[in-house]
């Protein structure tokens, strides 16, 4: 999007590392700990609804225990680990952010939306081999406040140093998701000035698609490029905000560059 971001977005970001799933690891101390840190430089919509992109940078951090191998994730995906883990089924806590929305990009007028922290659980399945299903539910403790929900879908192969991965996601997000980011009021369009009222409401808000090429440059090395959009639907995807000043079509890319490192364990 999964991994622990050190940031606490979207991309309505934003979300996990470019961990590959088939990569050996280091050799070390069995009781010892792998550390992949990523540095990920993303483009993506201004704020949920815009039609420009803009640049986000970000870390994120993945741990696993030596031994244990690397699941399969991807940047648009909230930050976590599991908790539980039964091998082809995984679920654990998990959070996301989404950055704050101010008055560039035409929106002069509308209420201005703090940086989100979202918290939430999620679970991930894999019913076949190089397939897997992931869902995340997160609650937004600051910001837009609201409940949001997203459904991911994965297939990816590896072929010598390059790992391909491609599928389709879906979103939803409550009442009070929809009425921050896509709701304008009567005052608020007095004041911008190109925007009509609105009521927006919850419900499913979009769907699209993520790829990802990952190239493996050794054990510890590795660095990948990913895009993908998605299309507002519903309620958010008739607000005034999309159509008028920004689009409904949400685009997101970028580049990720991950290195691993071995942490022993001095027990």
């Amino acid at each position: 999007m999964k991994t622990l971001l050190l940031a606490a977005c979207g991309l309505g970001c934003a979300g996990g590392a470019l961990a590959a799933d088939l990569v050996p690891p280091p050799r070390t101390d069995s009781n010892g700990w792998i550390v992949t840190v990523t540095v990920i430089g993303a483009v993506a919509p201004s704020f949920p609804g815009s039609g420009q992109v803009r640049p986000y940078p970000f870390p994120a951090v993945a741990i696993r225990r030596v031994g244990e191998a690397e699941t399969f994730s991807t940047t648009d995906e909230g930050f976590g680990f599991p908790l539980l883990d039964l091998g082809n089924v995984r679920a654990g806590p998990v959070a996301n952010f989404v950055f704050q929305r101010g008055w560039r990009d035409g929106l002069f007028g509308l209420r201005r939306i703090g940086l989100t922290h979202e918290v939430g659980g999620f679970i991930e399945i894999d019913p076949m081999e190089h397939f897997r299903i992931r869902a995340e539910l997160r609650q937004g403790v600051d910001g837009h406040r609201g409940f949001v929900a997203a459904l991911y879908a994965d297939a990816y192969e590896t072929i010598g140093p390059f790992r391909f991965s491609v599928g389709p996601r879906l979103s939803f997000g409550d009442n009070a998701y929809a009425n921050a980011y896509f709701s304008v009021t009567p005052l608020e369009a007095m004041a911008n000035g190109r925007l009509t009222p609105y009521v927006a409401t919850g419900g499913f808000t979009a769907a699209g698609g993520m790829a990802t090429i990952r190239y493996q440059f050794n054990e510890l090395t590795s660095v990948s490029i990913f895009g993908g959009g998605q299309r507002l639907l519903g309620s958010v995807g008739s607000s005034p905000i999309p159509d008028l000043i920004g689009s409904r079509n949400q685009f997101s890319g970028g580049l990720g560059v991950s290195r691993s490192f071995t942490v022993t364990n001095p027990f």
